[in-house]
C-alpha cells in the first residue's frame, strides 16, 4: 500500500515538473542580466520611429529604436510594452499590444535575447497591425492618434504622436538588436 502510494506522488510531482520552465536556464539569464552590465534605466533610455513598411491587405509594420542615452552601457531583455491611446489618453479596448516570437514577415521565431547597448546606440523592436487593406468591408478600424512605450523592465514610458488605424490589435517582437548600428 506505501508503495503504491508513493509511486502516486512520484508520478504526480513528474508530471508537474514536466510543465515548469527549467530553473537553470531562468537563473543564467538573471545572473548574466545583473553581471557586468546594469539593466537600462528609463531615464537613460528614449525612444524613437525609425520606419514603416505598409503592404497590400492592411498589412503594416513600424520599427521603433530604444537608444541608451547615459554614458555606461546598459541591457535590455524582453518586450517593451506599447499601448494604443484613445482621445482621452486611456489604452483603446483591444489597444495593448501582445508579444510575438514570429511577426508577419519574419523568416524566424525570436525568444528574446539579453541586448547590450553601449552608449549612444540603438537596440530595436517591431510593430505589426492590420488595418483592414483592400477589399475590407466592414465599418472602419478604429483610430489611434498616439501610443504609450515603456522599454522592457523600465516605469517611464513615452507617448509619440502615430496614427495606428488597427482592425484587430497589434503585434510586438521583442527588443532586439538594431540593424543601423
Amino acid at each position: 500500500m506505501r508503495v503504491a502510494i508513493l509511486l502516486t506522488l512520484l508520478a504526480a510531482a513528474s508530471s508537474v515538473a514536466a510543465g515548469q520552465t527549467n530553473i537553470k536556464e531562468t537563473a543564467y539569464a538573471r545572473s548574466v542580466n545583473v553581471g557586468a552590465f546594469a539593466p537600462c534605466r528609463g531615464e537613460d533610455v528614449s525612444v524613437r520611429r525609425v520606419s514603416e513598411d505598409a503592404a497590400m491587405g492592411g498589412h503594416n509594420l513600424i520599427d521603433y529604436a530604444f537608444k541608451n542615452n547615459s554614458s555606461s552601457p546598459c541591457t535590455l531583455i524582453g518586450y517593451p510594452r506599447f499601448e494604443l491611446l484613445d482621445r482621452s489618453g486611456k489604452v483603446r479596448r483591444d489597444g495593448r499590444a501582445i508579444n510575438s516570437r514570429r511577426l508577419p514577415g519574419d523568416e524566424i521565431k525570436e525568444a528574446p535575447q539579453l541586448i547590450m547597448l553601449e552608449p549612444g546606440k540603438e537596440a530595436g523592436f517591431r510593430a505589426y497591425y492590420n488595418s483592414g487593406g483592400a477589399g475590407y468591408m466592414g465599418k472602419p478600424c478604429p483610430l489611434s492618434r498616439r501610443v504609450r512605450i515603456k522599454a522592457p523592465g523600465t516605469r517611464r514610458s513615452f507617448e509619440l504622436r502615430e496614427e495606428i488605424r488597427s482592425c484587430r490589435g497589434v503585434l510586438i517582437s521583442a527588443v532586439r538588436n538594431s540593424r543601423s548600428q
